[in-house]
C-alpha cells in the first residue's frame, strides 16, 4: 500500500526502519547524506515509479503468504520508540504475539541481489536485518519475521531474534545522528548524496552561492577522463571490427570474438536488427 501525504510528513520527525541502514552505512541504495537531506526537508517529494508500484502490489501477496505461515496478521501498523528518535512503519503484526512482519521482494525484474540464505534463518541482507531490529525496538519485542518472494526461489520466510547489545547500538547511533546532524542541521561527514537524491533537492530560482573550486576542478577532470576513455574505446572497437574483415567471428589467444546479428522488438517497428560485439574467454 502506498503511503499518504500525512504519513510522509510524520516520517520526517523520526528515523524510520529503512533509514537506519543508510545512516549506518549499510545500505546499497541510500547514504547517510540522503537521509539528512530528507529529514531536514530539503527534497522535493518523489513520485512513485514503476518499480515502487510493482513492489507495493507484490507485497500484498507476500503478506498473504506470511499469514498462511504465522496466523492472522494486522496490516500497516506504526510504532515509535520512547528513548530514541526511531519509528517503524510495519507491514504487519502477528495477532497472536505482536511480532512484526516485514515483507520484501527481490529479483522480480532482474538477477537476485544480496545474499539470501536458508529459509528459517537470519541469513538475509544486512539492510533488512537493521530494518527488522528497528521494528523490534519500536514494538518492544524479541523477534521479527521477514517474509520474501525471491525470483527463482518463490516464497521464503526468515526471522531474526533480538540481541540487546545490537539494539542499544542502533538506538545510540540514531540519537547521535539526529542530534548532531538533523537537529544541528549539519551534513554527516564522510558521506555524499546519491545522484538520484541530489536531483530532488529544492532549488531557489536565480539564487547563487559560492562553491569550493576543488569540486569544480575534480568534476571537470573526471568528466574529461571519461570522455577521452570513451573515444579510445570506440577507436579500439572499430580497429577490432576491422580486423575481422568480412567474418562474424575471430579466434584470439584466450578465446573468441564474435560480431553477430541480434534482433529485438521495438514499439515503432516490428523488429530491429543490429550486431553486437562479444568477447568469450575460454574456460
Amino acid at each position: 500500500m502506498g503511503i499518504t501525504d500525512f504519513q510522509r510528513s510524520i516520517r520526517k520527525n523520526s528515523l524510520g526502519s529503512s533509514d537506519m541502514a543508510a545512516v549506518m552505512g549499510l545500505s546499497p541504495w541510500r547514504t547517510a547524506y540522503d537521509v539528512w537531506l530528507e529529514k531536514t526537508g530539503q527534497l522535493e517529494e518523489q513520485a512513485p515509479n514503476a518499480s515502487m508500484e510493482a513492489g507495493t502490489m507484490f507485497e500484498q501477496g507476500v503478506l498473504r503468504y506470511a499469514e498462511e505461515q504465522l496466523g492472522p496478521i494486522i496490516r500497516n501498523q506504526r510504532r515509535t520508540c520512547k528513548d530514541a528518535p526511531l519509528a517503524a512503519n510495519i507491514d504487519a503484526l502477528v495477532v497472536a504475539d505482536g511480532r512484526a512482519v516485514e515483507a520484501k521482494t527481490a529479483g522480480l525484474f532482474g538477477p537476485l541481489t544480496g545474499h539470501w540464505g536458508e529459509a528459517g534463518t537470519d541469513d538475509f541482507p544486512a539492510p533488512y536485518i537493521i530494518q527488522c531490529y528497528v521494528h523490534m525496538i519500536c514494538c518492544d519485542s524479541d523477534f521479527c519475521h521477514l517474509a520474501a518472494f525471491l525470483g527463482g526461489r518463490g516464497f521464503v520466510l526468515y526471522g531474526v531474534g533480538r540481541d540487546e547489545v545490537v539494539a542499544n547500538g542502533i538506538k545510540d547511533w540514531a540519537c547521535r545522528f539526529w542530534d548532531n546532524h538533523v537537529v544541528a542541521n549539519l551534513p554527516p561527514e564522510g558521506s555524499t548524496p546519491s545522484m538520484d537524491i541530489v536531483r530532488r533537492i529544492k532549488r531557489e530560482p536565480e539564487s547563487v552561492v559560492e562553491v569550493p573550486p576543488v569540486l569544480v576542478d575534480t568534476y571537470q577532470t573526471l568528466r574529461q577522463i571519461r570522455l577521452d576513455a570513451a573515444k579510445r574505446e570506440e577507436a579500439a572497437k572499430a580497429e577490432l571490427l576491422a580486423a575481422l574483415g568480412t567474418a562474424e567471428g575471430g579466434n584470439y589467444g584466450a578465446g573468441m570474438v564474435t560480431y553477430l546479428e541480434c534482433k529485438r522488438k521495438a514499439y515503432s517497428v516490428a523488429e530491429i536488427t543490429y550486431r553486437k560485439l562479444l568477447i568469450k574467454e575460454q574456460k
